[in-house]
């Protein structure tokens, strides 16, 4: 689907979990999009949010006059304008589930993220999770168990949505940190990290230069 007026704003794809989620969702919307690329922590990068980002953060999805400065919002609103490619599940039961499940990724698991952040250049040796970045990681297990066996894969809700879009930073880290997965979650790991749209983020990422010391974790 053609659309030469939408612009995602999004930072480096090494490091920003929030611009991998209307991206990748976009991807499998196929709609055609211009990427525009914020150096994030260098001044040109400054300058760029202040011209595109209206809180001085990313992604931003510019349409014409519409502008959407959240990651959940842009979901949301490519899923509402996208009709032919279902970016929810079909039951409204499972609408709902899908819905909540991308409201709690959205809005928690804060000391997960402070711990593990994204980076998709590395794999990280001997990490050993805090009692509260466990007990956040063994959250969204459950919530990839209970969602994998209601719905037999081999996404969350069977086909693609934005509740596997919102959950595709957080497989980056399950990767990069080696975290122990049950046989489900790890098979799910694996083939957000197969999807092909999955790996051309990986593929930029790896070919950035700029590194960001704060999401540089050593152990």
């Amino acid at each position: 689907m053609a659309s030469e007026s939408l612009k995602l704003v999004i930072g480096n794809k090494n490091y920003s979990s929030w611009s991998l989620r209307p991206w990748i969702l976009m991807q499998h919307a196929q709609l055609q999009f211009e990427e525009i690329a914020v150096p994030l922590g260098t001044p040109q990068g400054e300058a760029l949010l202040q011209k595109w980002c209206p809180a001085k953060r990313v992604p931003v999805l510019h349409e014409g006059p519409l502008v959407l400065w959240d990651s959940l919002a842009i979901c949301e609103y490519i899923a509402d304008k996208v009709t032919d490619h279902a970016l929810w599940p079909e039951r409204a039961s499972d609408r709902a589930r899908a819905r909540a499940m991308s409201a709690e990724m959205h809005a928690g698991f804060t000391d997960l993220r402070a711990a593990m952040p994204m980076n998709c250049r590395r794999l990280i040796e001997g990490f050993k999770p805090s009692l509260a970045v466990q007990i956040d990681i063994n959250r969204i297990v459950q919530l990839f168990e209970d969602a994998l066996q209601q719905s037999g894969g081999p996404w969350l809700f069977t086909h693609y949505t934005v509740a596997d879009a919102m959950f595709a930073p957080v497989v980056s880290r399950f990767h990069s940190y080696g975290i122990t997965l049950p046989r489900l979650s790890r098979d799910y790991v694996e083939r957000v990290l197969a999807d092909p749209p999955m790996r051309d983020w990986y593929s930029a990422a790896a070919a950035e230069a700029h590194v960001i010391e704060k999401f540089e974790i050593r152990t």
